[in-house]
């Protein structure tokens, strides 16, 4: 039944994808290259040769996503801080970020959380969830989005079909995300974690490579590369069109060579940083050859994640029980406890025999997740673990 109500979920959120992308259509940001923005410099020209030799370039010298500024905040307030991005994006709306933070209680344990593409809401419930167990959670804000973005059509801004603009967006999401990692050690917190979802989980998986100060890395549904989820996602056949007249898939894999994470999967083990990877075995956005594709160049590079895989899509990933399910999960990973067996098979006949009813159309209610809380902590108390 909720296997049911999983997939109602995800083709709802596809159709309101696509109904989406239509209305915003003549503001779609069209094809280009922009070679000069993505590696700063003038000397350059617009077009494949140039832009690959760039990037080839900056492959070889590793300091694409190096800090250029110190990690302190500009300014601050109840439950927020607000930082300079170390990237100028010309917009001095974008170029400020505000992270929120739920105080955990403590100084052992920090976890940075990036958004998903096209966010409308922050994970509020995610952090609450953790800062009652004692870890506090810094929720970021990705360029072009939330108080970043000038309009509804913002985000569009981070990930489009101009191959330059994209590049320099995740650099600025990256150089932001190691900023408020690198300000947390600062402040004294004994382990830091990233986390995210969808391309905020690349995002995620882009800063624990190249920031040492990374404990733990936790991708959901998150794509290995940003290439293949334009190539192969159901959502993503519009921007597929206003690219492949120009680019093939393997040249857009190059030319992105620097945001993916499977070509750059030599680097994700370089540091004592612990992978999770959470992937949903119907997932239409990421499905689950791409997924495996990704877990195998991971292991290849000579690290093996630990991979937890839910029985739901891509989107349905957040409704329950699935997303507390991934909730408990990762707060096993990140206090270094084993998975728990069996939970995903049993559940919702647990759940069924507490009488928890809900009307078609209607979310599950709050009542579900307690219940759902509770039996997971059963569980790990059974277990004893």
């Amino acid at each position: 039944m909720y296997h049911y109500w999983a997939v109602k979920h995800e083709r709802t959120n596809l159709v309101r994808s696509l109904e989406r992308q239509k209305r915003i259509a003549d503001r779609n940001i069209e094809f280009g290259w922009n070679t000069s923005l993505a590696f700063a410099v003038r000397d350059c020209e617009d077009d494949l040769s140039d832009f690959l030799r760039l990037s080839r370039h900056e492959m070889a010298e590793g300091y694409y996503f190096s800090p250029m500024l110190e990690p302190k905040p500009c300014a601050s307030g109840e439950g927020h801080v607000i930082f300079q991005s170390d990237l100028a994006a010309g917009s001095e709306r974008n170029d400020k970020f505000k992270c929120v933070i739920s105080d955990g209680g403590s100084k052992d344990h920090a976890l940075v959380v990036f958004h998903h593409w096209y966010a409308r809401n922050r994970y509020s419930s995610f952090a609450k969830f953790f800062a009652s167990r004692g870890i506090t959670v810094v929720e970021a804000t990705l360029p072009y989005h939330f108080e970043r973005g000038s309009d509804d059509f913002s985000e569009e801004s981070f990930f489009n079909a101009n191959v330059g603009q994209t590049l320099h967006a995740f650099r600025q999401a990256v150089l932001d995300g190691r900023k408020v990692v690198r300000w947390l050690k600062s402040e004294g917190y004994r382990k830091v974690s990233v986390v995210g979802m969808c391309l905020g989980g690349t995002v995620a998986g882009l800063i624990a490579a190249e920031e040492a100060e990374v404990d733990n890395a936790v991708l959901i549904v998150s794509p290995g590369s940003p290439a293949d989820l334009i190539w192969t996602s159901e959502t993503m056949q519009l921007l597929r069109g206003r690219i492949d007249l120009h680019l093939s898939r393997n040249d857009l894999r190059e030319a992105w060579a620097l945001i993916d994470l499977e070509a750059r999967a030599s680097r994700l083990g370089r540091f004592a940083t612990n992978f999770m990877l959470v992937f949903g075995k119907h997932d239409t956005v990421v499905p689950i050859y791409s997924a495996n594709r990704f877990i195998s160049e991971f292991k290849r590079s000579g690290y093996s994640p630990r991979v937890r895989w839910l029985d739901c899509g891509h989107s349905s990933i957040s409704v329950q029980p699935y997303g507390m399910i991934a909730a408990w999960e990762v707060l096993r990973f990140l206090r270094d406890k084993r998975p728990l067996s069996g939970v995903p098979d049993d559940i919702h006949d647990w759940v069924d025999d507490q009488v928890v009813s809900f009307a078609e159309g209607v979310p599950f209610t709050d009542r579900y997740t307690e219940t759902t809380n509770r039996y997971l902590a059963r569980n790990e108390r059974r277990l004893g673990r």
